[in-house]
C-alpha cells in the first residue's frame, strides 16, 4: 500500500507538470515569451515548493505531513476541473503540486521502494501526459461524457476524469499507508542551499537562451552554465544524494530529443519501458550502467540522425532514464523534493517557435518560425559531454560516505 499510495501520488505530481507550460509567467499573464517575467513559471513555483514543503515537514509527526498531502492532491484536482481558473488556478496548481511532491517524498522517507515509485511515476507522468492527453483528444469514437465545468472554462474533460480519479486513489492510498506510520526524523535543511537558487538560476539560463537569436553558441554557453550549476549543486547535496539530481540532468540533456510518441501503443511502449528500466534497476542498481545507457542513447541519435536509421533510440530512452534514476536511490526525502524538478526545470529547449502572422489574405495563417535550433551533431556531441562529465562527477561523490537518516 505504501508502494502503491507513491505511484498515485507520483503520477497525480507528474500530470499536473505535463500541464504546466515552462514559459508561462505566473505573475503576468500579458507577458510575452522571451520576457523576465516568464522565469517565474509554474514548474520553477513547483521546484521550489517542493523544496520548502519537505524541509518544513521534516520533523512533523506522520498524520500532520498526511493531512497536507492530501489537501495537495484536491488543491491539484479543483484547478484541474476549472474550480480554480486564470492566475490563481495556475499558482493554484504549482504550488499544490510542489507541496504533494515534497510531502510525498517525506512520507516515503529512505523506503527505496516507495521512492522508486514516486520518483517514476511522477517522471513518467511528466513526460508523457502531454501525449495521453493528445491521444484522448484525438479519439473520434465515443467518448464518456462528464460535464466538468461549463463551456467557458478551457477544461479538458478527458483530463480532468483521470486527474480525479488518480486523485481519489491518491488520498485513500495514503491515508490507509501512513495514517499509523511513525516517521523518522531527517535533517533536510542544508538541501536549502540547493533547492532555492537551483530552479531560479536554471530558469535565467533557459531565458537567456531563449530569448536570444545568437545560434548555437548562446545554447552552447546556456548548456555550460547548467551544467556547471548541476555539478556544484550535487557536491552540496549530503552524502552522495547529488547523484540522483546529475542522473535527472544528464537524462535532461540527452532526453531534449524527446519520447516518440504518436499513437496509443508507442505510448504503452514508453510506459512499458518505464516500469521495466525501474524494476530491473530495482533489482540490479548499477549507476555506471545506466550512465552507459544514457552514453549509448546520445551516440545512437548521432549516427540516426546522419544515416536515416529508424530512431530506436527514442523507444529505448524511457527504459534507460528510469533504470538509472532507480539505481541511485535511496536519498534523503529533501535530497529527492529537490532533485525530481529539475528534469523539467534543467531541460533547455532544442527548437523555439515563435508563431508571426501576414494578414494578406484570407487563407493565410500563423508562421512558425524557428528561432534557435542548435545543429543535430552538436545536440548529440553536448548530451555525450554531459553525460561524460557526470559519469566523473558521480564517480568522486562514491568516494563520500553514505548519509543515514537524521545527518546532514
Amino acid at each position: 500500500m505504501k508502494v502503491l499510495s507513491m505511484i498515485l501520488a507520483g503520477f497525480v505530481v507528474g500530470y499536473a507538470i505535463s500541464d504546466i507550460r515552462p514559459f508561462y509567467s505566473l505573475l503576468s499573464s500579458t507577458a510575452e515569451f522571451g520576457s523576465p517575467a516568464t522565469i517565474v513559471n509554474g514548474l520553477t513555483v513547483l521546484a521550489l515548493t517542493a523544496c520548502l514543503t519537505s524541509v518544513a515537514l521534516a520533523r512533523w509527526n506522520a498524520r500532520g505531513v498526511l493531512v497536507l498531502a492530501i489537501g495537495a492532491v484536491f488543491v491539484v484536482v479543483f484547478r484541474t476541473v476549472g474550480m480554480v481558473t486564470g492566475l490563481v488556478g495556475d499558482w493554484a496548481g504549482a504550488v499544490g503540486a510542489g507541496a504533494l511532491l515534497g510531502a510525498s517524498a517525506v512520507l516515503a522517507g529512505r523506503h527505496r521502494g516507495a521512492q522508486a515509485s514516486l520518483a517514476v511515476a511522477a517522471v513518467g507522468a511528466g513526460l508523457l501526459g502531454r501525449a495521453l492527453d493528445a491521444l484522448l483528444q484525438a479519439d473520434d469514437g465515443p467518448v464518456f461524457v462528464w460535464d466538468v465545468v461549463g463551456a467557458e472554462d478551457a477544461v479538458v474533460p478527458e483530463r480532468a476524469i483521470i486527474m480525479v480519479l488518480a486523485a481519489l486513489g491518491a488520498a485513500i492510498s495514503l491515508y490507509v499507508a501512513h495514517r499509523d506510520v511513525a516517521l523518522q526524523s531527517h535533517e533536510t535543511r542544508r538541501i536549502l542551499l540547493v533547492g532555492l537558487p537551483l530552479p531560479v538560476v536554471a530558469g535565467v539560463l533557459n531565458w537567456f537562451a531563449d530569448g536570444h537569436d545568437s545560434g548555437e553558441a548562446v545554447w552552447l554557453g546556456a548548456l555550460a552554465g547548467m551544467t556547471a550549476i548541476a555539478l556544484l549543486a550535487s557536491f552540496v547535496f549530503p552524502g552522495r544524494d547529488g547523484r540522483v539530481l546529475l542522473v535527472l540532468f544528464a537524462s535532461a540533456t540527452v532526453g531534449s530529443m524527446g519520447f516518440a510518441v504518436e499513437d496509443s501503443l508507442q505510448l504503452a511502449s514508453s510506459a512499458a519501458l518505464l516500469v521495466v528500466g525501474a524494476g530491473i534497476g530495482y533489482r540490479w542498481p548499477q549507476i555506471y550502467v545506466g550512465l552507459g545507457g544514457l552514453f549509448v542513447v546520445a551516440g545512437a541519435s548521432l549516427v540516426e540522425g546522419y544515416l536515416n536509421l529508424p530512431s530506436v533510440s527514442q523507444f529505448a530512452l524511457p527504459f534507460v532514464v528510469a533504470y538509472a534514476l532507480v539505481s541511485v536511490l535511496s536519498a534523503a526525502p529533501g535530497s529527492l523534493a529537490v532533485a525530481l524538478p529539475a528534469l523539467f526545470t534543467m531541460t533547455l529547449p532544442v527548437t523555439v517557435y515563435a508563431a508571426s502572422s501576414q494578414i494578406a489574405s484570407t487563407y493565410d495563417r500563423a508562421v512558425a518560425t524557428r528561432t534557435i535550433e542548435p545543429d543535430h551533431l552538436v545536440l548529440s556531441v553536448a548530451g555525450l559531454a554531459v553525460v561524460a562529465v557526470v559519469t566523473v562527477a558521480c564517480a568522486v561523490l562514491m568516494r563520500r560516505p553514505a548519509v543515514e537518516s537524521g545527518d546532514s
